[in-house]
């Protein structure tokens, strides 16, 4: 006969023999189970990317402004041309951004070759570092964040200066750079302007601060 509990109650026959069997049953708790995590890397980059290219668009100059030919001329001196590229790429800096992309852009497709390289390239980084967090597991063999992140930059440096897709992108960018340079040195800036902000910004303006108020002094006899 069984001996009661202090309490007063029986003791459940076989309740600790069907304990450990439903804890042995149970799986072990694994980190890997619960399924990757989200992605906050790639969902912060989107956002980023989304507000700069709504911020460039909305900064853009009218294009009509941008392509005037009749606001063309020859500057008549050095002087001349450092102040129109200084006030052009202030004003225009939106417009002459979005089409050094357009020129980056058509270089690329100019060459299929290279943008294929360039798509491989950019989805390795979306999938292998931008879209997981963790270490990465191939073939049952774990790679730290650190070795993924730095065979990516070996295989991006490589390539960018040892295949045709560096030479490209330098070369479209440089063609772009010497477009803008050229443009913004023929345009003319007698018809621009810029409101306080933006001239404070540009350093077109050298102070514009609240005036002091004048202080008084009271003697007191």
């Amino acid at each position: 006969m069984r001996s009661a509990s202090p309490r007063g109650y029986g003791a459940f026959p076989g309740g600790n023999a069907n304990a450990h069997a439903h804890a042995a049953a149970a799986p072990p708790s694994s980190p890997m189970a619960a399924g990757p995590p989200s992605a906050p890397r790639a969902a912060a980059l989107f956002s980023r990317i989304r507000d700069q290219s709504r911020a460039l668009v909305t900064s853009q100059r009218p294009w009509g402004q941008l392509l005037d030919t009749a606001a063309l001329a020859r500057p008549s001196s050095s002087g001349e041309t450092l102040t129109r590229l200084r006030r052009n790429l202030g004003y225009f800096r939106a417009n002459y951004a979005i089409s050094l992309l357009g020129a980056l852009t058509l270089g690329l497709i100019w060459q299929p070759g290279t943008m294929f390289a360039a798509l491989v390239l950019a989805a390795a980084w979306f999938f292998l570092y931008l879209s997981r967090e963790g270490p990465l597991v191939v073939f049952e063999r774990r790679f730290e964040e650190r070795t993924v992140l730095g065979a990516l930059c070996v295989a991006t440096f490589f390539a960018l200066f040892s295949t045709d897709l560096g030479s490209n992108v330098f070369k479209s960018i440089a063609i772009g750079l010497v477009l803008v340079a050229i443009h913004a040195a023929f345009r003319v800036t007698d018809d621009l302007f810029l409101d306080e902000s933006e001239a404070v910004s540009d350093g077109l303006v050298a102070g514009l601060a609240v005036p002091k108020q004048p202080t008084y002094l009271v003697r007191v006899v």
